[in-house]
């Protein structure tokens, strides 16, 4: 049976392990991936230490999952959160090292990836997957097939516009679908609202400490019944499934996947987003098409990244 290690590099720390072809984890472990020591060999290093932890004999190679834009040899490019990740040869690096076959991916793609063969893509043949969080990273498997630019990583679903005169995005542009859906962007519009005058059971779950609201306190505040809440997965849900929408018109998707803590937000969001997609996408399009959470859990980074290796 065919194994591979998988690589989860985040800006606090690097997973790994190692997975067989049936997407099951032989072994794992987690180690700090002390980026805020500014240094990229040290970077480097905590990597090569994960893959020494778990490697065997035979493997049929390393996938990695890695912040940043990749190209399509493996040279990871505009990651701002791990210590001059900018034109790095990864891939080469690493087949340096270690004489086995490499692949390094965008970690949200490794991750769509990861869903298409061994979580709730499974059995389908077009997925879009997102990972909501303080940002919306975006994937999708077209036929069968990962969906890469002519030259870099595709898929920066975050930053398709939704709304030409809207919001600033933190990438510069204006509208992005981030600018309504992301972590922070949310807090701050109920932050706002507050400030307005709006009384909500969130400043009782804060003890009026309105820096200490988080989606998951605004979603708990929903399970109680309280207006703004639902207003707010409601609004989030209704920019989601337009953007959404958008792109069953455009893909044709047989499942759309949702994950990220945002993805938490309940039954509320996921049946808001079906039914704005419902609304604004073809009907022929739309009809069969489902909306899930993710399936591969905490270890999707692990699994993603060995999938990488397993099944090009």
């Amino acid at each position: 049976m065919k194994k591979a290690v998988g690589i989860d590099l985040g800006g606090t720390y690097i997973k790994f392990g190692l997975v067989d072809e049936s997407g099951q984890i032989l072994k794992k472990g987690q180690i700090p991936t002390l980026g805020e020591r500014k240094s990229r060999d040290i970077v480097l290093s905590q990597m090569h230490k994960a893959v020494e932890t778990v490697i065997e004999n035979e493997i049929a190679g390393i996938g990695i999952g890695t912040p940043g834009v990749v190209d399509n040899d493996g040279v990871v490019f505009e990651s701002p959160n791990l210590p001059d990740w900018h034109n790095l040869p990864l891939k080469a690096i690493f087949a340096d090292r270690w004489n086995v076959p490499i692949v390094v991916e965008n970690d949200v793609n490794s991750i769509t990836w990861g869903e298409y063969l061994f979580g709730a893509g499974k059995g389908c043949r077009t997925i879009i997957c997102l990972t909501l969080g303080t940002g919306v990273g975006g994937g999708m498997v077209i036929n069968g097939a990962l969906l890469r630019g002519a030259n870099y990583s595709a898929a920066e679903i975050g930053h398709i516009t939704v709304d030409y005169k809207g919001r600033k995005c933190g990438c510069g542009s204006i509208g992005c679908v981030e600018a309504y859906v992301g972590r922070d962007y949310i807090i701050r519009e109920v932050v706002r609202k507050i400030n307005d005058g709006r009384k909500t059971v969130i400043t009782d779950l804060v003890n009026n400490d309105l820096s200490k609201i988080t989606p998951k306190i605004i979603s708990e505040a929903w399970e109680k019944g309280d207006a703004l809440a639902e207003e707010t997965w409601i609004e989030v849900g209704t920019a989601l499934g337009a953007h959404l929408a958008g792109l069953v018109n455009l893909v044709n998707p047989d499942r759309i996947i949702l994950g990220g803590g945002i993805a938490q937000a309940g039954e509320i969001l996921f049946a808001t987003v079906r039914k704005i997609i419902s609304e604004r996408s073809m009907k022929v399009l739309s009809r069969n098409v489902t909306v899930v959470s993710a399936g591969l859990g905490t270890d999707a980074g692990i699994v993603s990244g060995a999938a990488l290796i397993l099944r090009k």
